[in-house]
């Protein structure tokens, strides 16, 4: 079956999960946005970038409700192929990662997910969290790819640094 989007991008509204999903909509797939920040959501609605990223404010303007799409619902997740998870690493009192979060976050996924997608983990986490995601997930691929692009080089370093997803 079709899916309404090629891409669902959660946590789409930050630093590392604008560009991305600015740089797969003006390549031509169809992007939907999850954020829970709905102010956000509505300065990127009208064309906007909600911070300094070079070049991403013509590519936004140019592919905003035409290609790239937004939503504060978590349910558009099951609309899409692809979910890439691009939220920050919460840290416990003592800074260490909070690894509950990210799962907790996963049980909330959950119910949305459906077989056919595929779930790539785009957040710095702990090591052996994918493990424990793949399990809760139940026959959901879950991939990683390390998110290392510089804030206000993303349109430029996502095309030129080789982006690893295993």
């Amino acid at each position: 079956t079709m899916s309404q989007y090629d891409i669902c991008v959660i946590g789409g509204c930050g630093h590392a999960g604008l560009p991305l999903s600015i740089a797969f909509a003006d390549k031509g797939k169809r992007v939907i946005i999850f954020d829970k920040n709905k102010d956000t959501l509505e300065t990127i609605g009208n064309g906007s970038m909600p911070f300094t990223e070079n070049g991403a404010d013509k590519i936004l303007k140019r592919v905003i409700h035409k290609k790239l799409f937004f939503s504060y619902e978590l349910s558009v997740v099951k609309d899409s192929k692809y979910v890439i998870v691009v939220i920050g690493t919460p840290i416990d009192e003592h800074l260490n990662p909070a690894y509950k979060d990210v799962m907790l976050f996963f049980e909330q996924l959950k119910p949305f997910l459906k077989k056919g997608q595929i779930v790539i983990l785009r957040s710095t986490v702990y090591p052996g969290i994918a493990e424990k995601i793949q399990k809760l997930l139940k026959g959901i691929p879950v991939c990683f790819c390390p998110e290392r692009i510089a804030e206000g080089r993303a349109m430029e370093e996502l095309f030129s640094l080789p982006q690893i997803v295993s």
